[in-house]
């Protein structure tokens, strides 16, 4: 029985999503397969990848006879699937082949859970690494579940919200039920994606249609970025204006929220405002009293810069689209900071259940490598059943 399905769509960044399914199948587990959607221009590479591995877990949709966007992509690798849970990474991604251990011990304590997710971890591949970064790791190892009501409060008011809602229940770096993803289709627009940003619309009908939650404290993926990634984009002020203008035009589309005059390139708050706000309105969703954090949020995404001209750029853009969205008086709430210091050492060590660690720790050359060492350093998995009894 396929407990879970690995979903890996990738364009043209084939050597990615190789060494991320040759990492998995290192896996002796049996109940869990890899399916790569592969939308490159040369088919060959992943081609020869499947045909060496010779698995039965690992399965490629060729390329389509012309370029597909990412939510074609996507679309089409779920009929191919046949899990019984389903998870989306990107390629220059990593998720551990034992989330099927967590579904398992997850399920047989909430029965009606519909939707799991994790700690996050983050990676930068050498390729993509300028300086020195540290990056941290959750260290904390408790399984639990939360409340819907709070989970909304999260999403759609921007509860708690750093530049973006906290809200982690969705099907990339999280994994869903088969039944609740069809529920999802059938429920919306009759796919099982339609937003640009795939991600957050789909936490968004997670969050409406999910019974109950899970969250494993502990990290069981890694968020990659390569120097071909969009998340390039927020960190390299070169490759912005390029990036974003090339997504924006791909997903045009059903993208835009009405009345709200946030530059959808201007950060991740803006984007991700579109998104959740597009969907409100699709759907006839009403809902005030989110403002507030909203732009609380924007003042730090301002923040995340390293670049202080970049930073001055973006606290004007944000405060004209909020003063027209809002009036001068929302501006109140909006007091973004410069907070970057390059002459501060960078904090190494552990602090309120968080590890802070060099990058560069291990000198592992991929999203793959990284998990396998922090694999060592965290709560084992099967340890977990043992634990909760």
């Amino acid at each position: 029985m396929t407990i879970l399905s690995i979903c890996i769509p990738t364009r043209n960044r084939q050597a990615y999503a190789i060494d991320a399914a040759r990492h998995m199948l290192k896996s002796e587990r049996d109940d869990f397969e890899i399916v790569i959607g592969d939308n490159s221009d040369d088919p060959r590479p992943i081609s020869a990848f499947v045909a060496e591995a010779a698995d039965s877990r690992l399965k490629m949709i060729p390329p389509a006879d012309r370029p597909l966007t990412m939510l074609e992509n996507w679309e089409r690798i779920v009929p191919e699937t046949s899990g019984e849970w389903i998870t989306y990474i990107g390629d220059d991604d990593y998720v551990d082949p034992e989330l099927c251990e967590i579904i398992r011990v997850a399920t047989a304590r909430v029965e009606t859970v519909d939707s799991i997710s994790w700690g996050r971890a983050y990676y930068t591949w050498p390729d993509a690494r300028a300086e020195r970064e540290i990056t941290t790791l959750p260290t904390s190892s408790h399984l639990h579940g939360l409340e819907k009501k709070d989970l909304m409060k999260r999403m759609f008011f921007w509860d708690q919200a750093t530049d973006r809602p906290g809200c982690p229940f969705g099907i990339y770096h999280g994994t869903i039920r088969r039944s609740l993803l069809e529920q999802i289709r059938e429920t919306f627009s009759g796919r099982y994606f339609e937003h640009g940003n795939l991600d957050y619309d789909n936490i968004c009908k997670v969050v409406m249609l999910a019974r109950n939650f899970v969250l494993w404290e502990r990290p069981l993926s890694v968020f990659g970025t390569c120097r071909a990634s969009n998340t390039m984009a927020l960190r390299d002020r070169s490759l912005a204006a390029e990036r974003s203008a090339q997504f924006l035009a791909e997903n045009a589309e059903g993208f835009y929220a009405d009345g709200f005059p946030f530059p959808a390139d201007l950060g991740i708050t803006a984007s991700i405002g579109h998104t959740i706000e597009r969907f409100k309105q699709k759907y006839g969703i009403e809902l005030s009293g989110w403002e507030d954090n909203f732009i609380a949020a924007c003042a730090k995404d301002c923040e995340t810069t390293v670049d202080r001209d970049q930073f001055d750029a973006r606290k004007s853009a944000y405060g004209e689209a909020i003063a027209e969205w809002r009036g001068k008086d929302a501006l109140k709430s909006f007091r973004p900071e410069f907070k970057w210091r390059p002459e501060v050492p960078r904090y190494v060590g552990l602090h309120e259940d968080k590890l802070y660690i060099d990058m560069g720790m291990g000198d592992t050359g991929s999203a793959g490598e990284y998990y396998e060492m922090i694999d060592g350093m965290l709560f084992p998995v099967h340890l977990l059943e043992g634990r909760l009894k």
